[in-house]
C-alpha cells in the first residue's frame, strides 16, 4: 500500500508539474496566481484522464500509457520546433540546406573596438601612439597577477585560476 500511495503521489506531482510546464511561458500569458482549489481541481482532472479504467487508482498500464502520450506530445512539439528552425535556414525552400544558407545563419563576426579605442586603452601617456612598453604593460600586469607565488612561471593551476576570474 505504501508503494502504491507513493507512486500515486509521484504521479500527482508529475501531473502538477506537467500542468505548469505546459502553461504559456510569456509573462503576459502566464497565470499570476492559482488557488489551492483550482490547483486541486486540475490535479483531479489530470488523475481522471490517466485513470482510463475508472477504478479510482492508477495501474502500471495507465501510467505507462500516460508516459507514452506525454513523450509523444513532447517529441511532436520538438519536431515542430526543429522544422520551423530548418525552414528559417532554408531560404530557397528546396528542403535542403546549402553551405551558403548554413553560413548565413552564423552570427556575423565584428571587431569589438575601433583602433582609436584600442589606442586609448593602451596609450598611458596619451600621445596618440602605443610604444612597446605600453603594449606590454597590460598583459605583463595580468601575468604578474596570475603568478600567485611570484616565481616568474605560470603553472597549470595558476593559469586555470586566472581563467576562472
Amino acid at each position: 500500500m505504501v508503494i502504491r500511495t507513493s507512486l500515486i503521489a509521484s504521479v500527482a506531482a508529475a501531473a502538477a508539474s506537467a500542468a505548469f510546464a505546459q502553461a504559456p511561458q510569456s509573462a503576459a500569458q502566464a497565470p499570476q496566481q492559482i488557488t489551492k482549489a483550482d490547483f486541486t481541481a486540475n490535479l483531479g482532472s489530470r488523475f481522471s484522464a490517466i485513470d482510463t479504467n475508472h477504478d479510482g487508482s492508477l495501474g502500471k498500464e495507465e501510467i505507462s500509457a500516460m508516459q507514452a502520450k506525454t513523450l509523444a506530445a513532447a517529441k511532436a512539439k520538438e519536431q515542430q520546433q526543429l522544422a520551423a528552425e530548418f525552414a528559417k535556414l532554408d531560404t530557397n525552400h528546396d528542403k535542403a540546406l546549402s553551405q551558403a544558407e548554413f553560413d548565413a545563419a552564423a552570427p556575423a563576426m565584428t571587431i569589438r573596438e575601433t583602433p582609436d579605442q584600442m589606442i586609448a586603452s593602451m596609450d598611458s601617456n596619451k600621445d596618440g601612439k602605443v610604444t612597446a612598453a605600453e603594449f606590454e604593460a597590460g598583459p605583463l600586469a595580468d601575468f604578474a597577477k596570475a603568478d600567485s607565488n611570484h616565481d616568474g612561471t605560470l603553472t597549470a593551476q595558476e593559469l586555470a585560476a586566472a581563467r576562472g576570474r
